[in-house]
């Protein structure tokens, strides 16, 4: 196999869509922290991401989010901060609506995670990857993605929580 030269690059410093084109490969991603603990999320969708909070028992994750408008068996990807408890398994997942406010997913672990931790979401798209930095990692992280990076179907959507800076590789 040969070394790829075409691989381009995306840089923000908030959230939003990274990578502008349908169909890519995530190469690398670049992520600088700041002096409180930060998550960054990459979502491959067409649609801007969701904030909500979660709940798990056994393998019921249980998300809140005001006037969802989700369905039954809409397909989401979603990833999860850590809460009193660990986190839930972030993934891309097929939802049970319960009300207006609330959904299930069914984790494939068993956890009892409370507190009310944050998770954000995309409808119709997918969880693509999650990276974490401790409090007060305010270094330049690089995270080199193994054999041809990951497959991004759709736009990549980049989520940053106390993350001052992202870059994003691909190709």
């Amino acid at each position: 196999m040969t070394m790829q030269t075409d691989v381009k690059a995306g840089h923000i410093h908030q959230s939003g869509f990274i990578v502008l084109q349908n169909r890519s490969r995530i190469k690398g991603i670049s992520i600088k922290g700041t002096a409180t603990a930060g998550q960054f999320d990459l979502f491959s969708t067409t649609t801007a991401a969701v904030e909500g909070t979660y709940a798990q028992s056994g393998t019921t994750v249980t998300v809140t989010k005001s006037t969802h408008g989700l369905v039954t068996g809409d397909v989401i990807g979603i990833a999860f901060t850590i809460g009193t408890g660990g986190a839930a398994f972030s993934g891309t997942y097929a939802i049970t609506r319960v009300d207006a406010n609330t959904f299930t997913i069914t984790s494939p672990n068993a956890a009892t995670i409370t507190g009310g931790p944050a998770c954000a979401y995309v409808v119709n798209g997918e969880w693509l990857v999650t990276f974490e930095l401790t409090a007060a990692d305010t270094y330049q992280n690089y995270f080199l993605l193994p054999g041809e990076g990951i497959l991004c179907k759709q736009l990549a959507y980049a989520y940053l929580d106390n993350i001052e800076v992202a870059t994003v590789f691909y190709g």
